[in-house]
């Protein structure tokens, strides 16, 4: 039984992970060149369009990609991407690099040649409730291949196609296959190899999935710290504490995100008023909305709505 919660409130987390791909780039390898990446400070992933990705980490493994994978890259880590495991032609991102008339970056390690190897890459940022990112403090690449999910064969295509035509929408449009492919290939990793072995933090502790998942799914209801130390099976002090250490925020403060991160979605998605989402995701007055909203996201909810535009948290 236990098992079972645990399986359905980490499912539940992971419905609920927004996830946005941004600095989208294509990248074109032949079977003898590679780039070689510094460090980033956020987590990049690949998805192998065409041909046999070798990535090239800086403890000496290499990862072999093949059409129809994906893989997830930690932040702060120097990796060699190519078209084989002993490349001839390593360049950096400088010397390949070039913007597309859609906005897209390309990066040509072919000079010239025909290209063997195609890859899209972005970095990513992903989080529950608005607030915690269930990658921070990933230590190793997760590598999927989702080829046999009937969606990638039709994503992978369209990304393809998109990637050569350089088309209105071709970037917002790249980036919405690769948020569902990403998802995909995350909960493919997860039924395999467990959600202990792959993602950090939370999953590492999934009395605390049950909690988040109540928050989650009803941000609006009356949560306590008492029943959702219950549903971790805690003592309210001791399920303080872990959760604090786990998702770096008191319990309390994030169902309070949770909370305006819905709000903050009604408010450029819908014509509720403000007041009426103010009480759709729990808040007793719109004042008290109103300045939680502006403490969370550094704008008045009404200029927000006007301005049509959604801030990240600071």
């Amino acid at each position: 039984m236990m098992t079972i919660m645990n399986t359905t409130a980490i499912d539940q987390i992971l419905a609920a992970l927004a996830v946005n791909v941004k600095e989208f780039a294509v990248c074109a390898f032949t079977t003898t060149s590679a780039i070689a990446i510094e460090p980033l400070d956020k987590i990049e992933v690949h998805f192998v369009l065409a041909g046999t990705l070798y990535l090239g980490l800086e403890d000496g493994t290499f990862i072999t990609a093949p059409t129809g994978s994906m893989v997830l890259v930690p932040a702060h880590v120097s990796q060699v991407i190519g078209g084989s495991a002993s490349p001839s032609d390593i360049f950096s991102p400088e010397e390949t690099c070039s913007k597309r008339r859609d906005g897209l970056m390309q990066y040509d390690a072919t000079t010239g040649s025909a290209s063997s190897v195609l890859v899209a890459c972005g970095q990513i940022k992903a989080d529950i409730g608005g607030s915690f990112g269930p990658f921070e403090g990933l230590k190793a690449p997760i590598h999927s291949h989702i080829a046999d999910e009937p969606v990638v064969g039709v994503a992978f295509s369209t990304i393809l196609r998109e990637t050569g035509v350089a088309s209105l929408g071709s970037k917002a449009l790249i980036g919405a296959l690769m948020k569902a492919c990403l998802i995909l290939a995350l909960r493919r990793s997860v039924q395999e190899l467990g959600a202990r072995n792959v993602l950090p933090g939370l999953f590492e502790r999934p009395s605390l999935a049950r909690a988040v998942a109540l928050v989650v799914e009803d941000p609006a209801s009356s949560h306590s710290l008492t029943d959702l130390a219950r549903a971790a099976g805690m003592s309210r002090s001791k399920f303080a504490k872990v959760f604090a250490e786990t998702l770096g925020s008191p319990p309390m403060a994030f169902v309070n995100h949770a909370r305006l991160d819905k709000a903050r979605n009604l408010l450029l998605s819908t014509e509720l008023s403000i007041a009426d989402i103010a009480h759709h995701v729990g808040f007793a007055s719109r004042s008290h909305f109103s300045r939680s909203f502006r403490t969370a996201f550094g704008i008045d909810p009404t200029r927000m709505r006007q301005s049509g535009e959604a801030r990240d948290a600071s």
